[in-house]
């Protein structure tokens, strides 16, 4: 039952019925079922291991930072708000770890993400051509001239919207090229491209480069031949190289550009001045008139070095605990979802240099989700008798040196950028 409880909770959370269904419209099942989940999860009679894989303990750093950094603010409603909305976030990713503990609801827990995940895109869809079940309302860009589609609650921008239902797509793609069978082939093309055409429908430019992110990433960990491995990586860089050339080409003359600049000006700014704690969660905008555009940026501003660091931490063992698999028997087995989740995260980190998505709750379910299934391998390697596991699979600590260097060099290459164009 608690396992039933955790995918209705992530259904609320994501479809969000509360906010536009006739009925419960307005009414607190989130606030509900969190008080029901916890004392059955508390009271559960199974041993509930919070901090299993190395990304467990930098989620809990991340979310004490969200806190923590809200105390100079000398604001105790707001802390307290703070830490309402931190614990249903939290309370989704250490649900997810415990309660999910085997293949099956592993499986089960990815799949029915997808699905949630292409109800989004289809209301958005179906926005577009005047069916509007949320009620939400497309949004007009003066800067594209042009509507956008939207979703309600997390994915009430279109923006976020795009950068949410990609977790879709590669899932779709590897579903499509594992099955033999027509019926799973012809419908995982068709709910693939109605994801990608929410994409497209959204409008947004930053979705469209996380989509062909996350389309070059699933190629490539997809594939087994390293010829075209090596090829991938070499369209990568030269990809890198030109993105780099277009958006900075002309910069001056483009008021969106500078403003952007601007604000991670500020970023920094509020990073120097509170190196620790950071200005506190959600006050960017309270020293600065217009959004940074950037989570990196805004991680470093609002959380200070150490939540930029744990933000990191985050982003590198998800990836690291799906690229180390402790053999090529077990990285075959996992293929789908090793290729899924990890060209989800590569979109992600690539969508963050345009977008604030720190506190995003698909972002941390995915998270979750690597976390188990580095768990799951690694309990099967030990019954297929492997002794040695990765080193990304068991570390324990917050604290990791090539974390560390990563969080410097982010902090060089923010300053070094700055220099040169501002």
């Amino acid at each position: 039952m608690l396992f039933v409880g955790l995918l209705f909770f992530i259904f609320l959370i994501i479809i969000r019925p509360q906010d536009f269904v006739v009925g419960v419209k307005d009414t607190r099942l989130v606030f509900y079922t969190m008080g029901i989940l916890l004392p059955a999860w508390f009271m559960a009679p199974f041993q509930k291991k919070l901090f299993q894989s190395p990304q467990d303990r930098f989620v809990m750093l991340f979310y004490c930072w969200f806190v923590m950094s809200t105390l100079t603010l000398f604001w105790i409603t707001y802390t307290i708000e703070t830490f309402t909305e931190t614990l249903k976030l939290a309370l989704i990713y250490y649900f997810t770890v415990t309660i999910v503990d085997s293949e099956n609801r592993l499986k089960t827990t990815c799949w029915t993400m997808v699905i949630f995940m292409s109800l989004v895109a289809l209301m958005g869809v179906l926005q577009y051509y005047g069916i509007d079940w949320t009620g939400a309302g497309m949004m007009w860009s003066d800067d594209k001239q042009m509507w956008q589609i939207r979703g309600i609650g997390f994915f009430d921008n279109p923006n976020d919207l795009a950068y949410s239902v990609i977790l879709v797509i590669p899932f779709m793609l590897g579903l499509f090229f594992a099955t033999d069978s027509f019926l799973v082939r012809a419908a995982a093309f068709a709910v693939l491209y109605l994801n990608a055409y929410c994409v497209y429908l959204t409008r947004s430019r930053g979705g469209q480069l996380a989509l062909g992110v996350c389309l070059l990433t699933w190629t490539y960990l997809w594939l087994t031949d390293p010829v075209w491995k090596k090829r991938i990586r070499v369209v990568v860089l030269v990809g890198i190289l030109v993105i780099f050339a277009v958006q900075t080409g002309g910069y001056r003359d483009d008021e969106s550009a500078m403003g952007r600049i601007e604000a991670w000006v500020a970023g920094f700014a509020m990073m120097q001045a509170h190196p620790i704690l950071g200005v506190g969660k959600g006050q960017f905008l309270e020293y600065f008139p217009r959004d940074a555009h950037n989570s990196y940026v805004r991680a470093g501003a609002e959380l200070g070095v150490v939540g930029l660091y744990a933000f990191i931490g985050i982003l590198f063992f998800s990836f690291m605990s799906l690229r180390h698999a402790p053999s090529e028997t077990l990285h075959l087995k996992w293929r789908l979802y090793h290729s899924s989740l990890g060209s989800f995260l590569a979109s992600f980190a690539v969508a963050s240099l345009f977008s604030t998505r720190i506190y995003d709750v698909v972002f941390m379910t995915v998270v979750s989700l690597t976390g188990i299934l580095g768990r799951l391998m690694s309990q099967e390697a030990q019954e297929e008798g492997i002794e040695e596991l990765p080193a990304v699979l068991v570390e324990k600590g917050v604290w990791n040196k090539q974390v560390f260097g990563l969080t410097i060099a982010t902090i060089v290459v923010w300053k070094l950028f700055l220099v040169q164009v501002w």
